[in-house]
């Protein structure tokens, strides 16, 4: 394999100009949303009219509260037809129109632009950048519309990423070229976001406790006496609160981070001389989603590398480490956005090999070697997002600290809307729990003190199953597990096969593990084999994210009977012969929980499994991540109470 040789700055700028490709078992979780909020990919004609299928058209939305200069931006296909340079404005929250060929494409609607070259009726890959050449928006499949009918595919929620699947609808309003609504509304939306008033009732300081939090609705009608759930709870607040207790020490693990007040608050806790750790994942720059984020994220690292004074090497300094080493941002605007210094000569400029590319820049966060000056590439994901505070509280579960993961947008962020990904926190009081997390934390830190060592660290399919698994909390049996190296899923797999008696309800991102999917045929109609099987009357009910619901690997593809348009060995289609009630989940946002309920509410050990682990190759045996398993009727019982809301949300019936 060829070696290249590029400077950090450069290399940031060539990614923004890259495709990407998330294959099966990633998982990856674009969590990107129309970049800024500036503008979308509102509404495409990829179909034609009914009048000719040469008359397609495109549709921009501005969703800000200004006017917006197009002049400059490009809008293109991946496969470079179309390619359309952009002039002219549109004003706040209206449409910009482009049409192809001539502006007879719609009868009686004038376009802004006109354009040539054709879009595919299979598929596209559209990118819309701005002056800079910045990805604000991307479209990577047509996820709806009809070329019969001639109805477009419409974006329904304009705040959400134009590469999933539950961001576009098929339009149902009528024109003279079909169904469509150039320059008006689009005639489907989302689910307004969840803006009930918070309800905390059932929080505990104790010794032993186990506080759970939902960001969305709970349906308290299902909860046992004096139980009701936490929800609509702003996590943020949540996080920030249990911070601001520490006193000697916060233990970070994040996959992803660009909150300002999380960051503020690890500020002032190492500003306070507690002692801050924060292992966080160096971002895959291949998948131009992450351009920006991971920008963004590296600038908010480095102030918390350089503590309130803005000098490195002083107390207080909170201390970074990662899975691969981070370079500092250059861009001299940038840095002023984020009260960085101008000279950044104190990180010395480095020549390193980050997997096969030899790479210069300012390096800033250490991460794990492979040898003097060579490390890993970021392709693999330290997916953790946890807490550990005074080596007593441990706060975890499936919530990036993200701006997009809790509140959608930043204008949500700034009215306090929580508009962001379905969500849930588990807080324990467990110094037992604690310590075993900092074993955890400690195999990718590579050392017990405040100084990491990237020598001996380990990450990803080099770390080893070394911790203990079963403590009590409470009077409580937890388990806990972490990826790679302890088969989290291979014990999700054996307890649904030997533990579970009456029932499972899930919520999940991504599952593509086939032996779990199996296990719970089997409990379900009695078989493992494809298309047999009668119903036991084991009770199966479930929420998958829209945005994976129709992939082929996905459970929700064997779980409905649907025969796959393609199959693998580790995923062959093992179609049930009794489709089980399983929906596509009908969130705002994407549905982010990793949850499984194992006999909610029977007197048969009822049991959730929850955290961050997606049920997949990638989240069993080469992420990051943490998984609890409690076995606990209330606790249970508050995930029965959010999981019949999600449920109910998306179309399925509570018995």
């Amino acid at each position: 394999m060829s070696v290249k040789k590029v400077s950090w700055s450069v290399f940031s700028m060539v990614l923004l100009l890259v495709g990407s490709l998330v294959p099966q078992g990633a998982m990856e979780e674009h969590e990107a949303a129309a970049a800024s909020n500036t503008a979308v990919i509102n509404e495409v004609a990829w179909m034609g009219t009914t009048t000719s299928y040469n008359d397609e058209w495109i549709e921009l939305y501005n969703a800000s509260s200004s006017s917006l200069s197009l002049d400059g931006w490009v809008l293109e296909a991946q496969d470079g037809s179309p390619s359309i340079p952009l002039r002219g404005s549109v004003s706040a929250n209206d449409y910009f129109l482009l049409e192809r060929t001539s502006d007879s494409t719609i009868s009686g609607v004038s376009a802004d632009q006109i354009y040539t070259g054709s879009l595919g009726n299979s598929s596209e890959i559209l990118y819309l950048k701005d002056a800079s050449g910045m990805v604000v928006d991307e479209v990577d499949s047509w996820y709806a519309g009809d070329n019969t009918t001639k109805a477009t595919m419409e974006r329904s929620d304009s705040a959400s990423a134009g590469t999933s699947a539950a961001s576009w609808s098929t339009s149902t309003a009528s024109y003279t070229g079909g169904f469509g609504t150039p320059k008006t509304a689009n005639s489907q939306s989302a689910p307004p976001a969840d803006s009930g008033s918070e309800s905390l009732t059932n929080v505990s300081e104790e010794l032993g406790a186990i506080n759970v939090f939902f960001n969305k609705s709970a349906d308290t009608q299902y909860a046992s006496a004096g139980n009701e759930a936490n929800y609509n709870v702003n996590l943020e607040d949540q996080l920030i609160e249990r911070l601001n207790e520490a006193v000697t020490s916060i233990d970070f693990a994040t996959y992803e981070i660009n909150l300002p007040r999380v960051v503020d608050t690890l500020l002032d806790k190492a500003a306070q001389g507690v002692d801050v750790r924060i292992l966080a994942d160096a971002k895959d720059g291949t998948d131009p989603h992450y351009a920006e984020r991971y920008e963004t994220m590296r600038l908010y690292l480095e102030k918390l590398a350089r503590g309130k004074d803005t000098i490195v090497g002083t107390a207080d300094d909170a201390h970074i480490f990662s899975d691969s080493p981070m370079f500092v941002v250059e861009d001299t605007s940038k840095r002023l956005q984020y009260n960085l210094p101008d000279d950044f000569s104190d990180f010395g400029e480095r020549t390193v090999m980050v997997g096969n590319t030899e790479m210069t820049g300012h390096l800033f966060v250490e991460g794990e070697e492979k040898g003097t000056d060579s490390y890993y590439s970021p392709g693999n994901q330290m997916h953790n997002k946890f807490a550990v505070v005074d080596d007593t509280w441990v706060f975890t579960g499936s919530w990036n600290f993200t701006v997009t993961g809790l509140y959608g947008s930043e204008e949500n962020m700034d009215q306090g809307i929580l508009g962001g990904n379905q969500q849930h926190v588990v807080e324990v009081h467990s110094p037992e729990l604690a310590s075993i997390y900092e074993i955890e934390f400690e195999e990718m830190w590579g050392s017990g003190t405040v100084t990491p060592n990237h020598t001996v660290s380990n990450f990803s399919t080099r770390k080893i199953d070394n911790t203990p698994h079963t403590v009590t909390i409470g009077g409580k049996e937890v388990e806990v597990y972490f990826s790679s190296g302890d088969d989290a899923v291979g014990r999700m797999t054996e307890l649904v096969k030997t533990e579970a008696d009456e029932s499972a309800y899930f919520t999940i991102f991504a599952w593509s593990d086939q032996a779990l999917v199996d296990e719970l045929k089997n409990k379900w109609e009695g078989s493992y084999t494809d298309n047999q099987g009668a119903l036991t009357g084991f009770d199966v009910r479930g929420l998958f994210d829209a945005s994976f619901w129709n992939q082929w690997w996905s459970a929700s593809i064997e779980m409905t009977g649907r025969t796959a348009s393609q199959t693998s060995e580790n995923n062959p289609n093992i179609r049930w012969e009794n489709p089980a009630p399983v929906y596509k989940a009908n969130e705002s946002r994407k549905l982010h929980a990793k949850t499984m309920i194992i006999d909610a509410d029977t007197s048969s050990d009822p049991t959730v499994i929850v955290g961050s682990t997606n049920w997949s190759e990638n989240g069993n045996n080469v992420n990051d991540e943490n998984m609890l398993i409690i076995h606990d009727q209330a606790v249970t019982n508050q995930f029965v109470q959010e999981f019949n809301a999600r449920y109910v949300n998306a179309g399925g019936v509570v018995q």
